[in-house]
């Protein structure tokens, strides 16, 4: 079973923190980023997946999810690359 550092980094994603940071360049100003962080009453990382846009005078984000479990988050941006994928083709 590959580990979800090992998921992401397949994904194209680059690995900030092992387990809890993954970052994705999809243009020069926008990235998509994933972080995880420990949630009480949960016994796996909780993650929120958003994509941030870099503006001269400020940036925007966007969250498509939140305090989402590792296989829900994994799925939900699998689904968002190959959204992207197919856009771009």
């Amino acid at each position: 079973m590959r580990t979800i550092n090992q998921r992401f980094k397949s994904l194209g994603f680059q690995v900030g923190i092992a387990s809890q940071v993954f970052v994705r360049d999809i243009s020069p100003r926008t990235s998509l980023v994933v972080e995880g962080k420990r949630e009480k009453g949960y016994s796996t990382y909780r993650y929120a997946f958003y994509k941030i846009t870099y503006y001269p005078k400020g940036s925007y984000e966007k969250v498509y999810m939140e305090n989402a479990s590792p296989k829900r988050v994994l799925k939900r941006v699998t689904s968002f690359m190959h959204f992207l994928e197919g856009v771009s083709s």
